[in-house]
């Protein structure tokens, strides 16, 4: 026997065998599967051991000298620009990050970071971006572009609501705003 035909032989062998670790009963049994006819429930005890064996690894900070958020062809800001912790914002920029992530951080990522599912505002903000500008931006927010899956949002967001997500995007774009939940601006 050739070691090919071999190789095959075994590997059919093998493929049996994982085909036939059901049981001969329900080999035999054919028709549908079994349904859920609303008896006892089933108790399952979570809290003795967490499953871990799927969960996603923290991301760890990257060792490069640029951010991800930082837009293609910019330059991180100096050290003294941003704090540590939680950034000072002001009323209308804290408002616009609780609106952005009540509304736009579902498609255009949380703080502002860049999804692959939609725009990446830190470019499209950006100067030179395509809504560099506070009408264009709200042009787009209100009236959506559907075209490329974005809904308008005229008829769920205010014009102030509209106009503090801008500041806060705009804040993050200019690199004046950190990602993370900003400190809450005081009285």
């Amino acid at each position: 026997m050739t070691r090919l035909a071999a190789v095959a032989l075994g590997l059919g062998l093998w493929l049996g065998t994982a085909a036939g670790c059901a049981s001969s009963s329900s080999r035999e049994r054919s028709g549908p599967a079994p349904v859920d006819s609303g008896g006892a429930p089933i108790s399952i005890d979570t809290a003795a051991t967490a499953d871990t064996a799927v969960a996603t690894p923290p991301i760890a900070p990257s060792d490069s000298p640029t951010p991800i958020d930082t837009p293609p062809g910019r330059t991180q800001p100096s050290s003294g620009s941003q704090q540590q912790g939680a950034s000072q914002v002001s009323k209308v920029e804290y408002e616009g990050w609780r609106q952005y992530s009540v509304n736009c951080a579902r498609c255009h990522g949380q703080d502002v970071l860049p999804n692959p599912v939609a725009a990446n505002l830190l470019v499209s903000l950006a100067p030179g971006g395509p809504t560099d500008t506070p009408e264009k931006f709200v042009q787009v927010v209100q009236n959506g572009r559907p075209d490329r899956g974005m809904p308008a949002f005229k008829d769920i967001l205010t014009p102030a609501q509209t106009q503090a997500i801008y500041a806060y995007v705009k804040g993050r774009a200019d690199k004046r705003i950190p990602p993370g939940r900003p400190a809450q601006p005081g009285g």
